[in-house]
Formats: structure tokens, sequence, C-alpha cells
């Protein structure tokens, strides 16, 4: 499961409004909180094989359940400024920075694990944990740099100027974490590249040079997007650009065999996004296709997967979309090929990819 990033203006949205009326809303214990407001207000944090998270923005809870539905864990401690899978969901690291909860001055992260919770307080402000196999490996960033824990043992790598903005990208096979930052007053981003999937935590670095923050990887391919103004392909190993689009990304998705790219459209209507699509098996060109969605957008194998009019859709390497009869406002994709969804009912659905020739299904 590659790190979750789509929720970061949603978050950002709800802290503004936290920050100015405090906490809100009262303890629910169902995911099902009605047509109209699930529809507005539940949303799709992280998932993998093993089981998912939500969010309740009305609400500000969070919640953990098996991938059949069953609840773990609940939240509402704290307004979560990010969160991720540990090493199976919903097993789970929250971050609540300082700069996003008035009540605290230390940044906490609630370490899930079952059903029992575990805080640990940092004297950073804005320290978000970006990749974690359990409460004593992980590897976060703050206000001053990267800090990691190997097995216990906290380091760091400052930078002198500081970090304006960082984000965490990890390989869909999990053995991989790249970390991009981009320093006070810099234009360009640096990435670094920490082995994660066993052995001592050490970032190397890619590239200095960077037009925005790395959005997507592969290792199979040996590749990386940057997202941001000119988005661009780079080699993993040299950090030399492959090729640029000279547009705009917001999110991205890579796969052994495919690539996806998704921008807004420069429109005044949000709700609208230009999907791009490319095979690295068969390498065509990419294909774009423009809907009607401001959502996420994943990959398995061949297949891209989006939300297009309000429901689940693929979207294969000759540009052919097909929607399914799946409503959805917030899905997340998994790289077993399940997709957990939220539509119109208000509970998460699961779902499966299958791939054959140049077509694609969701069941």
């Amino acid at each position: 499961m590659a790190l979750k990033r789509k929720l970061a203006p949603i978050f950002a949205a709800v802290a503004s409004a936290t920050l100015i009326a405090g906490c809100s809303g009262t303890d629910s214990d169902t995911d099902q909180v009605g047509a109209s407001s699930a529809r507005d207000s539940l949303v799709l944090v992280d998932g993998d094989s093993q089981g998912y998270i939500t969010f309740d923005t009305d609400r500000e809870v969070l919640r953990g359940y098996t991938r059949d539905g069953k609840k773990v864990w609940q939240e509402q401690r704290y307004f979560p400024t990010d969160v991720h899978c540990v090493k199976a969901c919903p097993d789970a690291a929250v971050s609540a920075t300082a700069d996003m909860n008035t009540s605290t001055s230390q940044t906490q992260v609630l370490w899930k694990h079952g059903g029992s919770s575990t805080t640990q307080s940092f004297g950073q402000k804005s320290l978000v944990v970006q990749w974690a196999r359990n409460r004593d490996t992980w590897v976060a960033t703050s206000e001053s740099g990267i800090v990691w824990s190997d097995r216990g043992k906290i380091r760091t790598q400052n930078f002198p100027k500081g970090i304006s903005d960082a984000m965490g990208r990890l390989s869909q096979d999990h053995e991989e974490l790249l970390i991009s930052v981009q320093q006070n007053g810099a234009k360009d981003w640096s990435a670094f590249r920490f082995p994660v999937s066993g052995g001592r935590l050490s970032p190397s670095l890619i590239s200095t040079s960077l037009p925005g923050g790395v959005g997507c990887l592969s290792l199979d391919q040996g590749k990386m997007w940057t997202i941001g103004d000119g988005a661009s392909e780079f080699s993993l190993t040299t950090g030399k650009k492959i090729r640029a689009t000279g547009q705009f990304a917001s999110d991205c998705a890579m796969s052994d065999a495919s690539t996806v790219l998704g921008a807004f459209s420069a429109s005044s209507d949000e709700s609208v996004q230009d999907i791009s699509i490319a095979s690295e098996i068969r390498p065509t060109s990419f294909k774009t296709i423009t809907v009607k969605s401001a959502g996420e957008i994943g990959i398995f194998q061949d297949c891209g997967v989006l939300l297009s009019n309000g429901r689940l859709t693929t979207l294969s390497p000759q540009g052919k979309k097909k929607e399914t009869d799946v409503d959805a406002h917030s899905m997340t994709t998994v790289p077993n090929g399940d997709v957990y969804s939220i539509g119109r009912s208000g509970k998460v659905e699961r779902h499966t990819i299958t791939a054959d020739d140049e077509n694609c299904h969701i069941s």
C-alpha cells in the first residue's frame, strides 16, 4: 500500500474549523451515519489487504477495521495531521502535530495495535510519521529535517534552513520508502531513499534538484514521478530526468506495469480531473481522459482505478474508461487488487480488480 496523501486537503480544511471552534461531534459506534451525511463526511484514509481506516470529518473520529468490516479501534482525542497503516492495517501510526492541536505544545504520535493504544510525545511541533513498521522502527519528517528510529535508536538529518514541505511515498512491494523535502526558501526538492524491508535504516540521497515532491515510485520500473508543476519522470538510481510533461500533476500511482497521473482541471470547476495512463510493459504514450471527479486514483497491474461521475471506474492502458455500477465518493486501492470504497450507503465496501489482456474489471 502506498502511503496515503489524498486526504491532506480534507485534514487541513477540517483542522481550520477545529482550531477555530474546538473539537465537535459525538462518539459513534458505527460508520452508518446516514446517506447524505456519509457522502460528505466519511472518507477512507488508508488500507491494505488486512484492513482499512476511515475518518469522519464531521465528528472528527478515526476508526480502524479488519478487511471484513470488524471495528478494532476508534480514536477521537486529537485532530489527525496524518495517518498510516503500520505493518498491517488496521494497526496504525496517527500523527497529531502541535501546530494542528492547540491543546498541546508537542506532537503526539498514537500507536494503534489491536484494541490497544500507546501515545508518544515529541518536542517537534510538526513531526509527521511517514512510514512505520512498529513504534520502534519508523521514518518521520519535522519542521527541521528527517527523523527516524531504527529499533528504538532515534537519528536525525537536519537542514540548516528547515523544511517548508515534505512527502513520503512507499513502493507497492513495501521495499523502499522515498522521502522528499523542500527546504525553506528553496525552489527545488530533494529526495532520499530508505530501504525499509529489513536491515538498518539509513537514507541515501537521490537528487537535490527535483521540480516537486515525489508522488509515486516503482522499483521494477526503476523510476519515480514528481507531482506539482512540471511533473516529471526520474531514474530511481541516478536521479536523472527521463521525461517531463510540462504540466501540473496532483497525484500519481505506479505498478510494475503502468503509471497513472491525475491533475485537477485548470477550469473553475474543481470536480473535473484529467487522468493519464501509460503502459511500461508495452511502452506507449500517455492516454488522457477527463472525468467529473476530484477523488483519488490508484492502480493494479495494467488497470488504472479512479472515480468518475460518482462511480468506481477503471482505465486501461489504451485509454478505455469503464464506469461500474458501484457508487462511491471515496476509495483506496491496495496492491493485491482489492478496492475499498464508500458510497451512498455510508458503509465501506470491498471489491476486486481483475485484468485480462486489454480489459479491466471491478467485481
